[in-house]
């Protein structure tokens, strides 16, 4: 039941326009996988793991140097702080936002805390969002290089 709430809610961001590209992989053993084209029209892996209760894209971004990682873990914890209003904080108390990184390349994950996989699948998506369109324009010069982006024209 979890995994349906999960591809339901993902489903509704696909027909709302929010990603270009949205297909659900087969569940088994109470794990799911979707790719979903989404920024810089990059495929993405999201998992919904009900036996661990963990939702996780095995990579966010690309080839980020540790300076950029650092602040990047402060931003994602941030997310789920008084710092940010209500409607877009992670409650800690719902649900828990974690990165990690391996070989330059980040994760994203978030720990579903109260089993409501739809307000994890939701905060999950927003995260994921948060990271391209809040955090990143502060570092173009990374963009350009982990995107393969023309300087001259970055959109």
């Amino acid at each position: 039941m979890a995994a349906q709430i999960a591809t339901r809610v993902l489903q509704e961001y696909a027909d709302r326009g929010v990603f270009r590209g949205f297909s659900p992989g087969p569940a088994h053993d109470g794990r799911s996988a979707f790719r979903l084209l989404w920024h810089r029209n990059r495929e993405f892996t999201v998992t919904v793991d009900t036996h661990r209760g963990v939702i996780r894209c095995p990579l966010v971004l690309p080839q980020v140097p540790a300076h950029l990682y650092a602040q990047l873990k402060d931003f994602v914890r941030s997310r789920q702080t008084d710092e940010v209003p209500a409607h877009r904080r992670i409650d800690p108390a719902r649900a828990g936002a974690a990165t990690g990184m391996r070989g330059g390349n980040v994760s994203v994950s978030l720990t579903v805390r109260d089993a409501d996989y739809g307000y994890a699948t939701r905060k999950f998506v927003n995260l994921i969002h948060e990271i391209f369109l809040v955090f990143l324009p502060d570092y173009f010069e990374y963009q350009v290089a982990a995107f393969d982006l023309d300087p001259d024209n970055p959109i």
